[in-house]
């Protein structure tokens, strides 16, 4: 795993590194607001914050109150992909590719979606994203410019932090609540949604601009297109 999380994502496994880091860091914030305003929660973790020698007789302080649950929450994330399972619930990525991709293959296909019902367009979704879309874009040597790819798993990499981070910030929202941190807990969740309102479809506009570009270049070669049609 790389311990860059700017690291260009280059593919899934990238994508996933690069999630990983931000959440931790996400997490070891939103975990410095609880024991801030926590008395009780902070007492608890302060006893899991260690020393190392350093120097001879000098100690480093190494917080492990608040590293330690901020790792923690960036391992079960990466593990249990909390970031598929919310789009799951969502039906985040499942509307992108029946909204996004397979309706422009359509367009560029020339073929009129409308006379598909939307429940068998849905449940047909894995089939034809694999064959129309997946097989032309996925593995190490995509039918199209390598670049476009790339450019399109940074994008969702980005998606994906902001939905995980959105999760963090209202978990650490309601906690604060919960423990009558009250102001800090109400700015924490206000700030959190406002973002996910905002913030969120500017991001999602950016997967739409890069998915539409691979689809273009799918079907600008004529045997493609015709395969795909």
């Amino acid at each position: 795993m790389s311990l860059n999380p700017l690291a260009p994502v280059t593919d899934y496994q990238s994508m996933l590194n690069r999630i990983f880091w931000f959440t931790t860091a996400f997490a070891l914030v939103a975990t410095w607001m609880l024991r801030l305003y926590l008395p009780t929660l902070d007492r608890l973790l302060g006893e899991i914050d260690f020393t190392l020698p350093f120097g001879g007789d000098k100690l480093l302080p190494m917080p492990g109150g608040y590293l330690l649950p901020a790792l923690a929450v960036g391992l079960l994330t990466r593990i249990y992909h909390v970031h598929a399972r919310i789009s799951d619930w969502l039906g985040i990525r499942e509307c992108f590719d029946v909204e996004v991709i397979l309706a422009e293959l359509a367009a560029q296909s020339a073929i009129d979606l409308s006379l598909v019902a939307e429940e068998q367009l849905f449940a047909s979704r894995h089939r034809l994203m694999r064959t129309a879309f997946y097989a032309y874009v996925g593995g190490p040597q995509p039918n199209i410019d390598p670049q476009l790819v790339q450019q399109a798993l940074d994008a969702w990499s980005w998606f994906w932090i902001g939905i995980e981070a959105t999760l963090v910030f209202l978990i650490t929202g309601l906690g604060l609540i919960a423990g009558g941190a009250y102001e800090p807990g109400l700015l924490t969740l206000a700030g959190t949604l406002l973002f996910a309102l905002n913030g969120l479809p500017i991001m999602r506009r950016q997967c739409q601009r890069y998915a539409i570009a691979q689809v273009r270049a799918i079907v600008a070669d004529p045997a493609r297109a015709t395969a795909i049609r």
